[in-house]
């Protein structure tokens, strides 16, 4: 382990220990000649945009590089048709819904190795990393099952059944590329959770380009050497990707010898760890299946209007997916942040990147809306020529610019919370407002109304909204009342 010496030069914001420290104080007028006057707060916290910005930045392109592969798979499948469109979107938020849920469960990693990087323990945070890979397999059953009966699925939610039948193909086709996903998904944590994020980054981005050219080859085919899969092509071209980003993340784990992943680690389940990364980390899987399992039981009942207005969802919820990944990616930023100030003891800091987090999601978000409301048929019509496509896209476009700004803070809320380890009530909020007060009102606005689809769009929006509030709360209660005494205590005791 190493010494305490590193921990205090390894600090997140790069000052000493003594600064700062959660351990209280003396008050009175001595504490007031101490503290920071309002020109070197503004320095610090300065100071801590950047660093949020300098981890954010390479995460949001990562996300946007995942969420790219999606729009990839839209543009191309596009052409093929609505009921082609209508399956790749159904199929999509089967699989992803799963995927959120059972790699959600080995993100409980994520937390303890960014409070371990902040303490300078490098030997536990590749103790933490193996756990999470011992994880990952038995998280990657679920997701492989609910894959292979996808057809099944596809009916039993009721929808038609053109679209069940791509849609079971598609998911079979995506079951082969689960397992690489859960491990590339650990290594990820592994890597981000001590700030190192330009790697995945770069293996998403790769990750892209490869998915370009397997939809390319799998769906349309090459003449005399693949036949054309249509849109179950783009399953084959999913797994392809999985599996070549997984082989790249080794590739430069094991090539790096600053890093040394497995070096004196050993392989044997840590039972007491395992309990603790699955405590944190199964909310975490339930918030993240809570709130993809809204979109995709939105997805659901689209379909139960048609082909066409699925469609339609599909490529709006794709692009508000789209901007959504910046706001997420600087909240992961700021989670990050969170976890290495707690590790390093610094209660001022952990303030700073959480303001930093909210102000930087909830810019960002803010311009997106406007953009929507402003260009709502271009935005649309970079996806299809359809013109009822585009009419039916273009007004739920709108009801996404409504939620931008209710879905910037509420991700803000629970990342900068999940940085603190902060997870079961979290989830118990999340399924309040997602499933509660959403989907019931989203139903009953959709088809008890005049609104239609619409009306699901409208209910997606004020569910956010309740979220975002709760978050608010609970962020105000936790990290600004002795949380960084908590966090620690627990870490000692592990």
């Amino acid at each position: 382990m190493e010494s305490q010496t590193r921990a205090q030069a390894e600090r997140p914001d790069g000052r000493s220990s003594h600064d700062e420290s959660v351990r209280g104080g003396t008050r009175g007028r001595g504490a007031r000649r101490g503290a920071p006057g309002r020109a070197r707060r503004t320095r610090l916290f300065l100071h801590e945009l950047e660093r949020l910005l300098r981890t954010a930045g390479p995460i949001v392109v990562s996300q946007l590089g995942m969420v790219g592969m999606n729009t990839v798979d839209t543009l191309m499948v596009g052409p093929l048709g609505a009921t082609s469109l209508a399956a790749a979107a159904f199929s999509g938020a089967v699989h992803n819904t799963v995927l959120w849920i059972c790699s959600g469960v080995v993100m409980g990693m994520s937390p303890l190795v960014a409070q371990a990087f902040g303490a300078g323990d490098r030997e536990r945070c590749r103790h933490i990393l193996v756990q999470g890979l011992w994880l990952s397999l038995v998280f990657s059953i679920p997701l492989i099952w609910s894959s292979i009966e996808g057809e099944p699925i596809a009916h039993l939610l009721g929808q038609e059944d053109g679209v069940a039948t791509l849609a079971g193909g598609y998911l079979w086709a995506m079951a082969f590329g689960a397992l690489p996903m859960m491990l590339f998904t650990v290594f990820r944590q592994y890597l981000e959770g001590m700030g190192m994020t330009r790697v995945p980054m770069v293996i998403t981005l790769f990750g892209l380009g490869l998915n370009i050219v397997g939809n390319a080859l799998f769906i349309y085919g090459v003449e005399g050497w693949i036949p054309a899969m249509g849109v179950i092509g783009a399953g084959w071209a999913t797994t392809l990707v999985r599996w070549g980003m997984l082989l790249a993340t080794l590739a430069y784990l094991l090539w790096t010898p600053r890093i040394r992943p497995f070096a004196g680690v050993s392989w044997r389940p840590d039972w007491r760890l395992l309990e603790r990364i699955t405590r944190i980390g199964t909310p975490i899987g339930a918030q993240l299946g809570l709130e993809t399992g809204l979109f995709a039981f939105a997805a659901v009942m689209m379909g139960w209007f048609g082909a066409v207005e699925l469609a339609a969802h599909q490529v709006t919820i794709n692009i508000a997916a789209t901007t959504f990944m910046v706001s997420l990616g600087v909240s992961i930023a700021g989670s990050i942040r969170v976890g290495q100030h707690i590790g390093a003891g610094s209660r001022r800091g952990v303030h700073r990147a959480v303001v930093g987090s909210y102000l930087l999601a909830l810019g960002f978000m803010g311009v997106c809306a406007l953009l929507f409301l402003a260009l709502p048929e271009q935005l649309i019509g970079l996806y299809t020529d359809d013109p009822t496509l585009i009419e039916l896209g273009a007004t739920l476009l709108a009801f996404a610019a409504a939620f931008q700004l209710f879905d910037g803070a509420q991700v803000s809320g629970i990342f900068v919370l999940r940085g603190a380890a902060d997870t079961k009530i979290p989830t118990i909020l999340a399924a309040l407002g997602y499933w509660i007060i959403g989907v019931p009102l989203a139903y009953t606005l959709g088809f008890h109304t005049p609104m239609g689809p619409r009306g699901i769009w409208a209910g997606l929006a004020f569910a956010l909204a309740v979220v975002a509030v709760l978050m608010a709360l609970r962020v105000r209660r936790i990290l600004w009342v002795g949380e960084v005494r908590r966090v620690e205590a627990e870490r000692a005791a592990v």
